[in-house]
């Protein structure tokens, strides 16, 4: 399914643009994972989807995911008044926005979280195996971006995504075993999309908004206590 998602952008990206290549690809995902979950594991459409993450969300890790997620995109007015590097919203960012939204959050969380961590849960596996599991996946899988991107921003985003793995994996069950607020969280990820810089700023700027990923993803175990809190054992969202 990763495949399907990296192979088919390296084919369609020089024909056609990011955004609409990711809606074509994540389209034909989700129609592979949807077939796998029918056919494989013999689950009805509804209850397909609720076993990939797309039941109803505890609505307090939403509240958590976009306090986390504001705080991250404070960077970039932060960075730029702190440096004085020119930092605007590209003329597209909404059409970028929404390439994001789909391949990064939605297609991404449905691979890694809904299927390959909710899977291994499902299949009575620890969290932590399970956990580790996914990482070990998550971070092979971005080894692709050291084809297309320089050594230094390439080695921070497989650093960052191994670092992830437990964040987002104790998210996806605090949010009742969905994948919305983990979504929330990776599309702020990819928020750098979004934003012009100037060239000879790139790296500086992309290297310094990796790095502070490394610890606001980790700001989710700040809300473990109060909006991410169990009850019996349990989410709030299935507790209810």
């Amino acid at each position: 399914m990763f495949v399907i998602l990296q192979g088919g952008l390296t084919l369609l990206v020089p024909r056609l643009d990011q955004t609409l290549s990711s809606l074509i690809v994540t389209a034909v995902m989700f129609g592979t994972v949807i077939a796998i979950e029918r056919v494989i594991y013999r689950r009805g459409l509804l209850e397909a989807f609720a076993a990939l993450g797309f039941g109803r969300p505890n609505p307090n890790a939403l509240i958590a995911a976009v306090i986390i997620g504001v705080a991250m995109l404070a960077f970039f007015p932060v960075y730029s008044l702190a440096t004085g590097t020119p930092i605007s919203l590209k003329a597209d960012w909404l059409w970028v926005l929404l390439g994001a939204v789909v391949l990064n959050g939605l297609g991404e969380e449905t691979l890694f979280r809904g299927f390959v961590f909710g899977h291994l849960r499902q299949a009575g596996h620890s969290f932590r195996r399970a956990g580790v599991i996914s990482m070990m996946i998550f971070g092979a899988v971005h080894l692709f971006l050291f084809a297309g991107n320089p050594f230094v921003i390439a080695m921070l985003a497989t650093l960052l995504a191994i670092s992830a793995a437990f964040p987002f994996a104790f998210l996806y069950e605090r949010a009742g075993n969905t994948i919305w607020a983990g979504v929330i969280l990776h599309v702020a990820a990819h928020a750098f999309r979004l934003v012009s810089i100037p060239d000879a700023q790139t790296i500086a700027v992309g290297s310094a908004w990796i790095i502070l990923q490394f610890g606001a993803v980790f700001l989710v175990y700040a809300f473990r206590g109060n909006l991410l809190k169990q009850v019996d054992g349990r989410t709030p969202a299935l507790a209810r």
